[in-house]
């Protein structure tokens, strides 16, 4: 019997699975390739965030995530780099805590991305006022950090994973919004549902993110309320 082995240096194997995560679903683990197409389509979308976001050339900005998520973050990091934004990067749990504290008590950051409630509760055990540390900043945060940071006089973006992607919704709490040129998303029985509606290396169909929320609709647009949005 003979096996026929691809090799991943073959000339436009590396473009089609430039890199493989692992997504985090109801149903347990599910492999997440990704191709260079999706990455430079991911890192579009990640601009046009930044830019909605208001974020400038120049100066510095501080990005959090998770390593196990590079295949995710990385469009961010990217979409940064070809803004000339200079950015430092911490993991979003506690043990890393340090690191973000000595980046936003060292540099004037212009935005920080990605924190999380387990990060912003080291923070205030490091004793930092999160008004006087962030007060300057565009903030960025996961729904379970949104709370915290409301309570400290702060007006955050929430930043919603579901599934391999982010929406970001305005501190006006106007719904998060989303690459629809990528993605469709629908709701059943009050979960959100995702399906891949471009030619992305994992064409995902109606997966189940365990995300409970709704979808809304506006001028043909879609935006996301999501039932674990920050109180």
């Amino acid at each position: 019997m003979s096996s026929t082995l691809i090799d991943a240096r073959a000339p436009g194997e590396l473009a089609r699975r430039w890199a493989i995560g692992l997504l985090r679903l109801p149903g347990g683990y599910q492999p997440y390739p990704v191709s260079l197409r999706d990455i430079e389509r991911d890192t579009a979308w990640a601009r046009s965030v930044f830019e909605r976001m208001g974020i400038r050339a120049g100066v510095p900005m501080h990005l959090i995530g998770a390593g196990c998520d590079n295949e995710i973050l990385w469009p961010y990091e990217n979409a940064l780099i070809g803004m000339k934004v200079p950015f430092g990067v911490a993991e979003p749990v506690a043990i890393d805590a340090p690191r973000s504290d000595m980046f936003l008590r060292r540099f004037r950051m212009q935005a920080v991305m990605g924190l999380s409630g387990e990060l912003v509760e080291a923070l205030a055990k490091l004793g930092r006022d999160l008004k006087a540390l962030l007060g300057h900043s565009t903030v960025v945060a996961l729904p379970d950090a949104v709370p915290a940071l409301r309570a400290a006089g702060l007006a955050p973006w929430t930043m919603h994973p579901i599934g391999p992607l982010w929406a970001f919704e305005s501190p006006e709490g106007d719904g998060a919004r989303y690459d629809q040129s990528e993605w469709l998303i629908e709701e059943q029985d009050g979960e959100l549902l995702l399906t891949a509606v471009a030619p992305r290396a994992s064409p995902l169909v109606r997966l189940r993110t365990g995300v409970h929320g709704r979808v809304a609709l506006h001028e043909g647009a879609r935006s996301i309320h999501s039932e674990t949005r920050g109180g």
